[in-house]
């Protein structure tokens, strides 16, 4: 909820240990592998130079990519590693974060930590619309908040009847958003001064309902219980047979309150009723929830529309991120050339090419020009109970059978 754009995995690798497809084996951490690497594979640390220059040189790809990633962005291989570094180990590292396994296997991975303040409060704040809570975002921003969690009406609807839930959330209508504000600092004076910044901030929103600066840890844990429970109570009243589907895309911040109102739009267009809209406002990073069932061609058509008018909508309206956080896998790859251009997908398929010139690894996802992948070899999801009443009496979860019994 917290790491944002500077504390990810990219920003925060320190070395890994990789296998290729080739079998060779390289540790960034250990200054001998290293230089036996470099040593057995010359042409493939030139080709790794050769990209980073031609990237920095080609100025509107450069400018592309630098606006590409002051979103949180996912889509695709992480091109910002051919403009942030020189040093080929450093690019090589920053090309596997994100690549799912389509570049090499990484067998070990060390990271630099953050700091885990003792000192946190949590307040969730309601507005009357999303275009109200999104300019609460804008200014919030500006203060020393850690995360702000965005929930539109259809997820705060979706968890009102859950136990511990304030009552307020019932009595409210789809309109209403509400923002789930964290802070943290290393003193409880410190911590103070951050809470009071925020509201200050706030003092001309008008807040319908609250739940005040708590640090509380039963408080706490239920607010952040209501941000948690949203993708379980989409799933907990999906249709026998279909399946719960969670995107998550990337708005500027600036067009967040207008990419929510166009997304539940398409909601509405396409009849998924059950549909949530929740994410890390801060990044403009929102997630989608909804059902599919796959059972007939009627409903994988209905879903193929669904997902080209969602890619058209964030990368080509917008100028988006298709995956913010989560994998491109299979579902996002026919649309990574539409949000990255010819160019860019290009670039894409010359890393691909290098890292795994045989296309042994995970073939098919990231780089895939079916432009049907997503949709093809679709199944309906068995019945739940289907899958649960086959009791083989491993012992496993003997404490549940036996209570069942």
């Amino acid at each position: 909820m917290c790491c944002g754009t500077a504390q990810n995995s990219y920003k925060t690798v320190e070395c890994m240990k990789l296998v290729f497809s080739d079998g060779t084996i390289l540790d960034t951490g250990d200054k001998a592998s290293v230089e036996r690497f470099k040593s057995e594979r010359p042409e493939f640390i030139e080709g790794l130079i050769q990209l980073a220059q031609e990237t920095k040189a080609n100025q509107d790809l450069a400018d592309k990519i630098a606006h590409k990633y002051r979103l949180k962005n996912t889509t695709g291989y992480a091109l910002n590693a051919l403009v942030d570094y020189s040093d080929p180990i450093e690019v090589l590292e920053h090309l596997m974060i994100g690549s799912e396994g389509t570049l090499g296997f990484i067998a070990e991975i060390t990271y630099n930590t953050v700091v885990e303040h003792k000192y946190k409060a949590s307040t969730l704040l309601v507005f009357s619309d999303i275009e109200e809570a999104s300019k609460a975002v804008a200014t919030i921003a500006k203060t020393p908040v850690a995360a702000v969690e965005m929930m539109d009406g259809r997820a705060l609807r979706s968890v009102a009847d859950k136990p511990g839930m304030p009552s307020f959330i019932e009595t409210l209508d789809l309109e209403a958003t509400a923002l789930l504000v964290e802070v943290h600092a290393s003193c409880k004076h410190t911590l103070d001064d951050h809470t009071n910044a925020v509201m200050t901030a706030l003092s001309d929103y008008t807040i319908i309902e609250s739940v005040p600066f708590t640090l509380d840890p039963a408080t706490v844990a239920t607010l952040w219980g209501i941000r948690k429970g949203m993708f379980p109570a989409v799933g907990a009243v999906r249709e026998v047979g279909t399946t719960v589907i969670i995107e998550d895309v990337a708005f500027p911040v600036e067009n967040l309150a207008s990419g929510v109102r166009d997304l539940q739009e398409l909601f509405d267009k396409y009849h998924y009723d059950e549909a949530i809209i929740f994410g890390h406002a801060l990044e403009g990073n929102l997630h989608f929830v909804f059902t599919q069932g796959f059972e007939s061609q009627q409903e994988i058509e209905r879903y193929g529309g669904f997902m080209d008018d969602v890619a058209d909508l964030v990368a080509v309206k917008y100028q988006g991120s298709l995956k913010a956080e989560h994998g491109t896998g299979r579902n996002m790859a026919p649309y990574v050339e539409l949000e990255w251009g010819q160019e860019g997908y290009a670039l894409m398929q010359q890393i691909k090419a290098l890292f795994d010139p045989e296309g042994l690894l995970n073939p098919g996802v990231i780089i895939n020009d079916n432009p049907n992948s997503h949709i093809e070899n679709l199944k309906p999801m068995p019945a739940a109970d289907d899958i649960v009443n086959r009791c083989i009496e491993c012992g496993f979860c003997e404490p549940v059978c036996l209570q069942e019994r």
